[in-house]
């Protein structure tokens, strides 16, 4: 079994104008350096990113069907509070998540996207639970709060209570105003670790910069478990091997048991699609054993969601 632990849809009036238009300057340089091109952010936007448009993700499912993934856990990001409400409010957007997951059942999982300081937000998320069966979290403090601050309480609170995870964003971000220093795996450790009873996922494991407090949080506290999303475009850039190597130091450091394959989707997958990324990881050598690559592909996430429970 294989389990996509992160990935986000591509629908129009999802995104505000002012993320997209900041995101592609970023998106496109590292696009351009992967591929060799030279786009412009704009012609990023149009030639790459729309036809990446999927508003109920039967495109998504024909591309897990094609890469041998069974379930893809989905969710939006609530940037709404520091780039203004884009078309389709957060709110509306859970709702959406949950629809598509129950368009395609057994084979999407929805997290609950939210700003912890946003008006009515426990209401709202305790209907997206109860009513719309929304299964974790999902928080990127990077809008402008710490992780650590009490505003965030209730979110861990919350998970902890209805024993669903809480998917934290860490590492960087393109060129808009998001507060890098924020997303610090640090901070999210340290509410980990107030909060034992809530399983904390550090999304991308950190990034290229963060990864080893990432691994570190991993490797201390009992509830901290990382994704490998957004490394298609480090392992890209890597020497041959030097991404298996990177991966053996962290599964000896932190135990497979707290790694996740997972992908970021869309972007990441413009730079290694998704039947590739899986063949990354169903494909690495000797150095790994079966039970380690089996956790890392599916064992970590079912745990972590629940579903042999």
């Amino acid at each position: 079994m294989i389990i996509d632990m992160h990935r986000h849809l591509v629908v129009k009036g999802t995104v505000q104008g002012a993320y997209i238009q900041g995101a592609a300057k970023s998106f496109s340089m590292m696009y351009n350096k992967a591929n060799k091109t030279s786009l412009t952010p704009r012609q990023y936007i149009d030639d790459v990113i729309r036809k990446e448009t999927d508003d109920h993700a039967d495109n998504i499912i024909v591309e897990m069907d094609a890469a041998g993934v069974d379930l893809t856990v989905i969710f939006a990001v609530d940037y709404g509070l520091l780039f203004g409400e884009p078309p389709i409010h957060i709110f509306d957007q859970n709702k959406l998540y949950a629809d598509v997951a129950k368009r395609h059942a057994g084979r999407m999982i929805p997290f609950m996207a939210i700003d912890p300081r946003r008006k009515g937000a426990l209401k709202h998320c305790e209907q997206a639970y109860h009513e719309w069966g929304m299964k974790g979290f999902k928080l990127h403090a990077g809008t402008g709060y710490m992780p650590d601050d009490p505003v965030c309480n209730w979110v861990y609170e919350k998970a902890s209570e209805w024993k669903i995870p809480i998917m934290c964003h860490t590492g960087g971000a393109p060129s808009v105003a998001l507060r890098w220093e924020n997303s610090r795996p640090a901070y999210f450790a340290s509410a980990a670790a107030r909060y034992p009873e809530a399983d904390f996922i550090f999304a991308h494991a950190g990034d290229i910069g963060w990864w080893p407090e990432a691994m570190q949080a991993a490797a201390w506290l009992p509830n901290v478990y990382l994704d490998l999303s957004l490394w298609q475009k480090p392992y890209r850039k890597m020497r041959e091997g030097e991404f298996q190597k990177w991966l053996r130091h962290l599964t000896d450091m932190t135990g497979a048991d707290k790694l996740m394959f997972a992908t970021d989707a869309p972007h990441p997958n413009l730079h290694c699609r998704l039947p590739d990324w899986v063949k990354v990881f169903t494909g690495l050598g000797k150095e790994f054993s079966a039970e380690e690559k089996e956790m890392i592909l599916s064992g970590t996430a079912r745990k972590v969601l629940k579903l042999d429970a």
